[in-house]
């Protein structure tokens, strides 16, 4: 299992600093964490895992803000991107020596450094099919080894442990920080266009499937132990058949079509977790979700980046909408899940299908518009 992740990586040829492809692996890692941190918070502090869904929520509220915010008031620097590992630093280390009021404001802090590390990375690629797959494939690599490491590490030392872990990680970035090709340059305020209605149409489509994703995903990890029965290093296992999965969807070079129709095979992929609770059928939908994930996310860039008069101010624009998603999405699953996984997998995968449809519509659209183009 662990040979796909390392051949991925041996021919994996950086186009970007390498000090940015470290900032998003730590950042893939503590993504990672959030579905076990959630479970082990539940049970080590006794909340309700509806109101525990709030750090997933505070953290994604503030990776809004923080790639939203980071392209309209900043320019892309390494001063920047100290700073933004360094809060995230503070911010996992404090997460462990807090009780869980205080938890939730520590990540939102956490997210404004996570969401400002995405824009950096994202900024330099957005638009470009093949760099984009140089940065999506950082996920499902990292997450391959990370989330059995996190599983095991979790069930041995708690989640105070767990959060101070994930703030030494952030120490790694600052030792690549030499290969920024960030400049300190006198900062220019670059001049801020609309989205055109289209493309702000298929931002809000982002926003509605990774609402409906996340609303499943982020209890999928109480899915599997609580209503399948699985422990947490077999969770752990499958979330790696989920990043290994996603390895060859995310490195795809070639065009990339039809993100409606990968957007629909992840709604099939949260039915079944919510209402077939066999480790087969768990382990499969996990799965499958990983590879079709890494297919349609990279495609719906394109399509937004067809649809954009100026593609690179879109690249922060649209992880705000997918985190906008994200922040509403656990803590709509909380409330439905605390009702039945059954009815938490159909919603989730009724509000991704609308995504699916948009981005279908949107993908026609832009194939229609290119034939027109090229057509003598």
């Amino acid at each position: 299992m662990i040979q796909a992740p390392l051949r991925a990586l041996e021919t994996l040829r950086p186009k970007v600093p390498l000090v940015v492809f470290v900032a998003s692996a730590v950042s893939t890692v503590v993504f990672v964490a959030t579905p076990f941190l959630i479970t082990g918070l539940s049970e080590e502090q006794g909340v309700p895992l509806s109101r525990v869904g709030l750090i997933s929520s505070a953290q994604l509220l503030g990776f809004v803000i923080g790639s939203w915010g980071s392209g309209r008031v900043f320019r892309p620097r390494r001063r920047l991107l100290v700073f933004a590992v360094l809060l995230g630093l503070v911010a996992n280390i404090a997460s462990g020596f807090v009780l869980f009021g205080p938890l939730v404001g520590l990540r939102f802090l956490n997210g404004l450094a996570l969401g400002t590390i995405a824009w950096l990375a994202w900024a330099e690629v957005f638009g470009d099919d093949a760099r984009t797959g140089d940065i999506a494939v950082i996920g499902p690599i990292i997450g391959t080894v990370a989330s059995p490491v996190v599983g095991v590490f979790l069930d041995r030392f708690g989640t105070d442990s767990l959060f101070i872990a994930l703030g030494c990680l952030h120490l790694l970035p600052l030792c690549f920080v030499h290969t920024s090709r960030l400049t300190s340059a006198q900062r220019i305020r670059p001049e801020r266009h609309r989205p055109s209605p289209t493309a702000l149409v298929a931002m809000l489509a982002l926003g509605c499937f990774t609402l409906g994703g996340s609303a499943v995903f982020v209890f999928s990890n109480s899915i599997g132990r609580g209503e399948v029965g699985l422990s947490a290093l077999a969770v752990s296992l499958v979330y790696s058949c989920n990043s290994i999965a996603g390895i060859p969807s995310s490195r795809f070079r070639g065009e990339r079509q039809h993100p409606g129709r990968w957007i629909l095979a992840i709604s099939v992929c949260a039915i079944v977790l919510g209402a077939v609770h066999h480790p087969l059928a768990f382990a499969i939908a996990v799965t499958a979700w990983g590879f079709c994930f890494w297919m349609a996310v990279p495609a719906c860039f394109s399509v937004l980046a067809a649809h954009s008069h100026y593609p690179a101010e879109r690249a922060g624009d649209a992880q705000a909408y997918m985190a906008a998603g994200r922040v509403i999405g656990p803590l709509i699953g909380g409330a439905l899940f605390a009702v039945h996984p059954q009815l938490l997998g159909i919603v989730g995968a009724t509000i991704m299908a609308v995504s699916a449809a948009i981005f279908g519509v949107l993908a026609h659209q832009s194939r229609r518009e290119l034939n027109v183009a090229v057509a003598p």
